[in-house]
Formats: structure tokens, C-alpha cells, sequence
């Protein structure tokens, strides 16, 4: 450390140089493999094959690499797994193949996933035990999906019947089941990939953030990390249903979000603080719902650092990457 930096860290302005610096690696991006089946149309449910977009750090190297995957939003009607985006009051955000990208150049693997979206009346191959779940009843009431409604108008549908809610809950539930696939998927394949299978961390924005949360604390799926753009707790019961060792929590919330994403945020990180999970947050200021990954954040320990930074350095940091 020269006698500036040290001078400042005894300031205490030291995370401000704390931004990771780091050299970017070209990427290879292979679009549309298969990394599992999901059951959809209802009670004639068929399967369909799901698919990623692989984004592979193209230095070449014999050690394997950490890696993530990563699930769109879009209130689980909508989304792409590749460049599509959202813009609301001006502002728009990043997509995951943007994030994806942005990681891979960083030199860990980065996965994008699709998953079953609720128009396809996705049908869960395996049932969740009641106990492990918020009451559907409560979960999914014309106030909790006034949001998916808006979504929803979005793409030319009308607002949604008991009917449709009970098709909503079916799809929130069966995206954290397509997550798992895509982790079970990338273990099983580690070496094709060149992955190393204990150096796992999953992410999303929205409904994808909340799809992360489910799989990893809600489904107890072992990765070793987690990133929620503007997510929430949503279908999981999440106090007193922890797994034992729980992965390490990074949090981003815009400063004007969603009311329910910011509820939602501190609901989870109450849940993961009582277990004794390590967990980092940050806001997003001067932004709503959507906001793009070059925007500050503001962190609770006082840190500075874009979106992307603090993405990437808490990846790097938790999968032990160099």
C-alpha cells in the first residue's frame, strides 16, 4: 500500500479504493443450450427444453472457474434471457446478458437461464410441502399481484382472475425448480464447462432475484452465494426454513423501488441476519424499479461503487475467485 492509500485508509476513506480493478478477458458466448425439461400446459402437461446462453471467459486456462447463473425479471409473464430491457420513469436497467457479460470478462463462467413463465401454465414436476410455503391464499391476492397486473398490460394480457393467480403461483414456484435444474445441470457437467462444482453462486433481477431466494434458501439447493437485484421473499418461507449454512447475501434496491421489493428486502435480510448469514446491501439512489448496473450504489459500510463493482467484487470475493 503506498503512503496515499495509507493515508486515506487511516481517514477511513479506504473503500473508496476498494472498487475492484480488474482486466478484462475476451468472452465466447454460446446461446441456447439445454439444461433441463420443464412440464407446461396445465393438466395436459407436456415437457418442453429449457434453455441458457453460456458465457465462457475465453483466457485459456486448466484450472476450473467459478460460475453463475443468472434469471431475468419481468413479474414471471415476461423477460429474456438475453438482451432485452425494461424502462420505467425514464430510467432503464441492465439485462442479464449485460450482467453475464460484464461477469465473464471478470473470469468467472456466467450462465443466463430462462425459465417457465406463467402464460405456459408451467406444472411442478415435484410437489413442495405446504409447511415450506407462504398460504397461496394470502401469497397471490388481487393487492399482492396489483404489480404482475401492470406487467401484464404491458404485454397486451388482461388482468388476472382467481383462475390465472392460481396459474401465477404454479409459475413463481416452478422458476426456482427450473433454477435447481440449471445448477444440477451445470454440476453434472462442471468439467464440459471447465466449472468448478463447490464455486456456485446464482443471481437475478425481479422475479429472477426472487427465484434465486427461493432456490437457494427456500429449496435449500448448496451454492455458496447469492445476488438479488431488487428481489424479495415470495412463495418460500424463509424464517425457521433456512438451510443450516446459508450462502452469503448481496442486496440492491433502487432508492424510489417498489414498496414490496423494499419490504421485501428487509424481510429477508431479517431472516438471513437471525440465522447468522453474512449479507451486504446497498442502494441504488435516484432510481426506481430499474436501473442500469454503470449507476452508483451506496453500501452500508459506506462504500461507493457502481452496480456492476459491487456485483463483481462480492462474486469474486465469495467464490474465492483471483
Amino acid at each position: 500500500m503506498s503512503r496515499i492509500e495509507k493515508a486515506l485508509a487511516a481517514l477511513g476513506v479506504g473503500l473508496l479504493l476498494a472498487a475492484p480493478v480488474l482486466a478484462d478477458e475476451p468472452v465466447r458466448v454460446h446461446p441456447d443450450l439445454v439444461y433441463g425439461q420443464g412440464l407446461v400446459g396445465g393438466e395436459q402437461a407436456s415437457e418442453r427444453p429449457l434453455l441458457m446462453d453460456w458465457y465462457q471467459p475465453a483466457a485459456a486456462t486448466e484450472a476450473l472457474r467459478p460460475a453463475v447463473i443468472l434469471a431475468f425479471g419481468g413479474s414471471f409473464v415476461r423477460g429474456s434471457k438475453g438482451d432485452e430491457h425494461f424502462t420505467e420513469n425514464g430510467a432503464q436497467d441492465s439485462s442479464m446478458a449485460d450482467y453475464c457479460r460484464a461477469i465473464a470478462r471478470q473470469g468467472l463462467h456466467c450462465f443466463s437461464i430462462e425459465y417457465r413463465l406463467a402464460g405456459e401454465r408451467p406444472v411442478l414436476a415435484t410437489p413442495i410441502a405446504a409447511e415450506r410455503l407462504m398460504p397461496e391464499a394470502l401469497a397471490v391476492t388481487p393487492q399482492t399481484t396489483a404489480r404482475i397486473d401492470i406487467a401484464r398490460q404491458a404485454i397486451g394480457l388482461s388482468p388476472m382472475d382467481d383462475a390465472m393467480r392460481a396459474e401465477f403461483w404454479q409459475a413463481l414456484l416452478s422458476a426456482s425448480e427450473d433454477m435447481e435444474a440449471a445448477v444440477n445441470h451445470v454440476r453434472s457437467e462442471a468439467a464440459h464447462y471447465g466449472v468448478d462444482p463447490e464455486r456456485l453462486a446464482l443471481g437475478g433481477f425481479s422475479a429472477g432475484a426472487i427465484t434465486a431466494i427461493n432456490t437457494a434458501y427456500g429449496r435449500h439447493v448448496p451454492v455458496k452465494a447469492v445476488v438479488s437485484l431488487s428481489g424479495s421473499t415470495w412463495g418460500y418461507l424463509l424464517p425457521g426454513h433456512l438451510p443450516a449454512q446459508p450462502p452469503a447475501l448481496l442486496q440492491l434496491v433502487g432508492q424510489e423501488d417498489l414498496p414490496g421489493v423494499i419490504h421485501g428486502s428487509a424481510a429477508v435480510a431479517r431472516a438471513l441476519d437471525n440465522a447468522g448469514a453474512s449479507r451486504q446491501q446497498a442502494w441504488v439512489p435516484g432510481f426506481g424499479h430499474f436501473y442500469p448496473m454503470g449507476a452508483v450504489s451506496l453500501g452500508a459500510d459506506f462504500s461507493k461503487l457502481s452496480v456492476e463493482q459491487r456485483v463483481v467484487g462480492f462474486l469474486r470475493e465469495q467464490l474465492k475467485s483471483e
